[in-house]
């Protein structure tokens, strides 16, 4: 089999229905198995996967095993030769998938593809970016970047690749794991996500860890996904601001030493505090 799309589904039951619809109606001509893995749902995403989708594989997680953990699931079912882990809040364009998998076959050298993303308007999103370095952690998530503006936003000029278009294709550091069709092989070789990340800093590590293998990642500008962001952790905010500092703190801690990221989590509590205000105000 070419291709195995795993879907990672929690409480999005009405935009995976028009995910699975947009791969069901653009995917024909491709041999390739579509995968959902349910991080226990309570709004009926899983009956629903099976009553309009019944060639879709459901994986019932059982608990929220957050997006790594789901996704594992998901890959270690797989049997495509390629693993699209794309988001529930996804629609593809017709000829999209196509186009993405014929690039990993014209080009050995890949180890990962992703495209050109838009808002559902059709704005274009600026996706990908260069590695973080530790001083962008803390210029980023800290007080540090309040004083140091000027140096900040040059970093993150930088950073963002704001030099570019996003309309050619390149290399990339940081794709979006909510559109990133890799190797299986490449996923066995790097064992897929690390756990030790829930939700955030996931694309960050895994195409680090992609690159490491010598094959990096690509973007490819001649396809187009649309991707209305977080319509998971839009429905508990207040616990994705905790899961995100807890994931800043866990990534730093692999990549920069368990003494930068104590330093970071120490220069990061009045910036967490002050989001957990706003957003506790925000519901009075």
């Amino acid at each position: 089999m070419k291709l195995s799309i795993i879907i990672c589904n929690y409480n999005t039951r009405d935009p995976l229905a028009l995910a699975l619809e947009s791969i069901r109606a653009t995917a024909d001509d491709l041999p390739h198995e579509v995968i959902v893995v349910d991080n226990d749902s309570k709004d009926g995403s899983a009956a629903m996967v099976r009553e309009r989708f019944p060639s879709v594989k459901v994986i019932e997680s059982g608990a929220n095993l957050w997006f790594t953990g789901g996704n594992n699931l998901g890959i270690r079912a797989a049997q495509g030769d390629y693993v699209l882990i794309l988001n529930p809040d996804t629609v593809i364009e017709p000829g999209a998938l196509q186009t993405m998998v014929a690039y990993l076959d014209e080009h050995p050298d890949a180890g990962a593809v992703t495209s050109r993303m838009v808002f559902s308007d059709g704005t274009l999103q600026r996706n990908c970016s260069r590695l973080a370095t530790y001083p962008d952690l803390l210029l980023g998530y800290t007080l540090l970047g309040l004083l140091l503006k000027p140096w900040r936003d040059r970093r993150r000029q930088v950073m963002w690749y704001a030099d570019w278009d996003r309309e050619s294709d390149r290399v990339v550091e940081v794709a979006p794991d909510s559109n990133l069709l890799v190797r299986r092989t490449i996923l066995e070789q790097i064992d897929n996500f690390d756990e030790r990340l829930k939700l955030y800093f996931t694309e960050d590590d895994i195409c680090c860890r992609i690159a490491q293998t010598g094959q990096p990642v690509f973007y490819v500008a001649g396809v187009t996904i649309v991707h209305d962001e977080h319509a998971s952790v839009s429905q508990v905010q207040r616990l994705a601001t905790h899961v995100y500092f807890n994931d800043l703190i866990a990534y730093t801690r692999k990549h920069f030493g368990t003494l930068r990221a104590w330093l970071l989590a120490v220069l990061i509590w009045p910036t967490r505090a002050a989001m957990l205000i706003k957003q506790s105000l925000g519901k009075q």
